[in-house]
């Protein structure tokens, strides 16, 4: 486990999601292939999502579905967006996904 993993770790456990939801290894697992594979956040349904499904033994739909679970589940501490994401509101998947991804590369440099 590299510094990069320990800090996607601990801005999802920030953002109150439960190690216990499906949607946490998904994330977790979707953050790594965005390390290696940054062109990726550009094609999050057809390359993302397959290539976590593929992982993780299960469909695309499903790594959707989880995600889209682990976020609602987040979105009950509008404090902890704000401090962690700087927004609240409603947010589609990629979006989590892609401002998750600078958040934790920010804070491995020392921005945030």
């Amino acid at each position: 486990m590299d510094k990069f993993d320990v800090e996607v770790i601990n801005t999802i456990r920030e953002l109150g999601i439960p190690a216990h939801v499906k949607g946490y290894e998904f994330i977790k697992t979707a953050m790594n292939y965005f390390h290696k594979n940054p062109n990726s956040i550009y094609a999050v349904t057809k390359d993302l999502y397959p290539e976590v499904a593929k992982l993780h033994k299960t469909t695309w739909t499903r790594v959707e579905r989880g995600i889209r679970h682990a976020i609602s589940i987040s979105r009950a501490d509008d404090d902890a967006w704000v401090r962690v994401l700087g927004r609240t509101g409603p947010i589609p998947n990629g979006e989590f996904l892609a401002t998750l991804n600078a958040v934790v590369k920010m804070k491995l440099v020392g921005v945030v």
